[in-house]
């Protein structure tokens, strides 16, 4: 019988211990990763190459979605990570190069292949490629368990094993969904307050909101970023214990 879902957490903030601040660290690599990859294809960093690539549509495409299968590969070792920590094992920063190691062609086909189905399932709407990323959610820990699959059926075993629990895994995982969101709500309580009770002229009251929202956005997204942070070694190892009790 399945464990509930505040025993999954639990357990996924148990596994954790020990390994917490290696897995923090290996999200701030990938971070780095992933803001230095942006910054050869994104104008908003203002270097030379981003500006010569920025004017080419087709080469900024090409740069993103080379971008975009490099973190998938990374968040692919970390995913094994957190999945090696609910059987008693250490994570290290290896865990996320792993699948440049071993049988790189495979893996590469493979998120390959993952990638791109989610991506078409939500070209049709956000809702069809929401259901097919989590009936396709346990598919990265079934490729670590059982590498000589097919890829094909790695994702079918995934959907397979994803039947009629979709949406208790997203209930687990909203929970850490809701709490990154705190920062948001309550500055929009605030600043909804804030516009209802200010007694000020409209031109002084107009210049004050102004300010609260510049000021607000910065607070805002600055701990929201912590928050995400701090909260997604804990997500992921939640689901990793979702899938080990699956």
């Amino acid at each position: 019988m399945l464990m509930k879902n505040s025993d999954l957490r639990r357990q996924g903030r148990e596994n954790l211990r020990g390994n917490y601040l290696v897995s923090l660290a290996n999200f701030s690599i990938i971070s780095v990763i992933g803001v230095v990859l942006q910054s050869f294809y994104s104008p908003e960093f203002g270097n030379s190459v981003a500006e010569f690539t920025s004017n080419s549509p087709v080469l900024t495409f090409i740069l993103s979605m080379v971008t975009s299968f490099i973190m998938a590969l990374l968040m692919l070792g970390l995913h094994w990570g957190f999945l090696d920590i609910q059987d008693g094992e250490r994570m290290t920063v290896g865990h996320i190069f792993l699948p440049y190691k071993f049988n790189p062609i495979k893996v590469v086909s493979y998120t390959f292949r993952k990638q791109l189905w989610i991506t078409l399932w939500s070209l049709l709407f956000i809702v069809p490629g929401v259901i097919k990323t989590y009936a396709w959610a346990m598919a990265d820990y079934i490729y670590y368990e059982e590498p000589e699959l097919p890829n094909r059926e790695i994702m079918a075993k995934s959907e397979a094993l994803m039947q009629g629990h979709k949406w208790r895994l997203f209930r687990l995982e909203f929970y850490y969904i809701m709490i990154s969101l705190l920062p948001l709500l309550f500055w929009l309580g605030g600043l909804l307050y804030f516009s209802l009770n200010v007694s000020e002229g409209p031109e002084q009251c107009m210049g004050i909101e102004f300010i609260w929202i510049l000021a607000g956005i910065f607070v805002v997204l600055l701990l929201t970023a912590i928050l995400v942070l701090l909260i997604e070694p804990r997500r992921n190892s939640a689901r990793a214990a979702f899938y080990t009790h699956l």
